[in-house]
């Protein structure tokens, strides 16, 4: 393998053969090799089977979430994310929202641990508030889906933290009323939108099974 092949496979493993090799014995020789302190034994775990977690972003919106997930195959997982805010917390500026966004996921080291990337679906029914205008979707739910990118960070035996980013194309038709008790409609649109469509930074608690 070439000097830059063996960097990019180093970089895109996040550190996986390193720490894999901390559990090797030496192939010859008597040579004792070093155990690391008790204090970094102690965040070894065994692999993670299934995830529960909570977005912190949503959150600042009030609006409520939880993901379950599940891992497929040493490589593979599956995560299913539900919103949900059934109240408007304001007169000008606010959501109701029930939203999915079921996402398969590579993981470049095992499921549940350091990067990840793979594609996601969005599906979600909104009320929108936004100045003298409200908008709702009109009888169909907004509809997409992207690609998200991802790390995952061991924090002890049962948390992680969790960082991602996601982009995508969505497209939804919805009706726009004046933004005033029992508004009359305005008019009916569609509309599409290609860009970020999902960010998390999210805390994750590990059954092992």
């Amino acid at each position: 393998m070439s000097g830059l092949a063996t960097i990019l496979a180093i970089a895109l493993s996040s550190g996986c053969l390193a720490a894999d090799s901390v559990h090797e014995s030496p192939a010859r020789g008597n040579a004792q090799v070093n155990e690391f302190p008790s204090a970094l034994s102690m965040t070894k775990r065994k692999p993670v089977g299934m995830s529960l977690k909570t977005n912190a972003i949503p959150w600042t919106a009030t609006i409520m979430n939880i993901a379950g997930e599940v891992n497929l195959s040493d490589k593979i997982s599956l995560s299913v994310p539900v919103w949900w805010c059934p109240w408007f917390i304001g007169q000008s500026h606010a959501l109701r929202v029930l939203a999915l966004q079921p996402e398969g996921r590579w993981w470049f080291c095992k499921a549940g641990t350091g990067h990840f990337i793979g594609p996601h679906i969005s599906v979600a029914w909104f009320n929108l508030r936004h100045n003298h205008i409200r908008y709702q979707d009109h009888g169909s739910p907004l509809l997409g889906a992207g690609l998200t990118y991802g790390y995952r960070l061991m924090l002890n035996r049962r948390l992680d933290l969790e960082f991602s980013i996601g982009a995508g194309y969505m497209t939804m038709r919805y009706d726009r009323f004046h933004n005033v008790g029992n508004g009359a409609l305005i008019n009916t649109m569609k509309s599409s939108y290609l860009g970020i469509d999902h960010a998390g930074v999210s805390l994750v608690y590990n059954f092992n099974l």
